[in-house]
């Protein structure tokens, strides 16, 4: 079974301001298209042993600089969950973001969600569901050039990806 690995990448964790932001990317093709996701994928060789020290580390650093076309170096990864099917989800506040905003291939672009406006809706939708905050986070990040179809956003609502997003800005941002 492939070992998957993603990254939260929030600018500062503690902090809920307008200026403090998560970065996603948005989804060009593929899984979940037109919808923002978590940077990270599936383990390779070249990330050494599973058991190694930095082996998420490795996975996730990889998989970002090459998805966002070497806009985004993650340094550091610390676990946040795990979900089925062998799926992590890491955070990380140590990662150098070139401010490139326009990509290509996978990710259409990298997103900046402020989260004073995620600590805003939760503080005035506090019994948000996860379908909800689809939603809104979706309007946040919306693309008028990349529109999901049903069943794409209907995988975005069950994907891993949302559910670790939903349930890290329940905690963080409130």
């Amino acid at each position: 079974m492939p070992i998957k690995k993603y990254v939260i990448l929030d600018s500062d964790p503690k902090a809920v301001g307008n200026n403090d932001f998560i970065l996603l990317g948005l989804k060009a093709i593929g899984f979940a298209r037109g919808c923002p996701m978590l940077f990270g994928g599936t383990a390779d060789a070249k990330d050494g042993p599973v058991d190694g020290k930095d082996f998420a580390l490795n996975v996730i650093k990889r998989e970002t600089w090459e998805e966002t076309l070497e806009n985004i170096e993650v340094n550091q990864v610390v676990r946040y969950q795990t979900y089925p099917n062998e799926i992590s989800v890491y955070t990380s506040n140590n990662f150098i973001f070139t401010g490139q905003v326009t990509l290509g291939g996978e990710f259409a672009w990298i997103r900046k969600v402020s989260k004073g406006k995620l600590t805003t809706y939760f503080q005035n939708k506090p019994s948000a569901t996860k379908d909800m905050f689809a939603q809104e986070l979706f309007s946040m990040t919306a693309d008028s050039n990349i529109q999901p179809t049903d069943g794409e956003f209907e995988a975005y609502l069950g994907s891993n990806s949302l559910s670790a997003l939903y349930s890290y800005c329940k905690e963080t941002c409130k």
